[in-house]
């Protein structure tokens, strides 16, 4: 079964620190689901740190995550952060 989860219930519109997407990481690893979809709709901004964050606890995670709804911004965001890692988006990203 598939957990569909909405980041604005429970992160702001404007996502400025790693401590923020750890703790959100730590949230996401209570659900029983291995498949999350995440609904990033409504969240404005990512800072660098928070995408490079982001990135390294969805490789690290058990859990098979989607994005959904990626602002313009927030994806220029993670697509910089993959870049500056030697990342391809497109298998963190599918």
């Amino acid at each position: 079964m598939i957990k569909k989860i909405t980041l604005l219930e429970y992160l702001d519109r404007i996502i400025v620190t790693r401590n923020a997407i750890a703790d959100f990481f730590i949230l996401l690893s209570r659900f029983s689901e291995k498949e999350i979809l995440l609904d990033f709709s409504d969240i404005e901004f990512m800072s660098r740190s928070c995408a490079d964050e982001y990135i390294k606890r969805k490789l690290a995670s058990h859990k098979n995550i989607k994005e959904i709804n990626l602002s313009k911004n927030v994806l220029a965001m993670f697509l910089l952060v993959a870049r500056q890692n030697n990342l391809d988006a497109r298998t963190i990203f599918h």
